[in-house]
């Protein structure tokens, strides 16, 4: 779910990482939206369109601690934080067989903590708690 917060720390990494500015709708579209399971049709996934638009996605979701292990699957923040601060963000998707890591920000003020590979190394800790 879009949230300010973690827009300012997109928005800072995209333009330290990637010399980019990027406004909050992309965010929103890239990170947090996304249609990625229908228990029904699990077969189909790969094959399927969205059938909402991304505009649609959000409307009835809320924000709240879901505890480490989800009951529904789909998509997912991971946050790392510092002392409070909010230094990275991992994307998961939570599929009926599968973790996919589908995105990483972090800080590039806290570049020097390698938070990539310590963001790995968590959802990898992740996978196996959750298999």
């Amino acid at each position: 779910m879009f949230n300010e917060e973690m827009y300012e720390l997109y928005k800072k990494y995209e333009l330290a990482v990637h010399n980019k500015e990027r406004p909050p709708d992309q965010m929103n579209r890239f990170i947090c939206s996304s249609p990625v399971y229908d228990e029904n049709l699990d077969h189909e996934i790969i094959n399927r369109p969205s059938p909402l638009t991304f505009d649609e996605l959000d409307r009835n979701r809320v924000f709240q601690d879901e505890g480490i292990f989800p009951q529904k699957k789909g998509t997912y923040h991971m946050y790392h934080r510092l002392n409070g601060k909010l230094v990275a963000v991992g994307v998961l998707d939570l599929l009926k067989n599968y973790v996919n890591s589908g995105y990483f920000i972090y800080d590039p003020d806290y570049k020097f903590l390698n938070l990539g590979v310590m963001g790995a190394l968590r959802e990898l800790e992740y996978m196996r708690l959750v298999r």
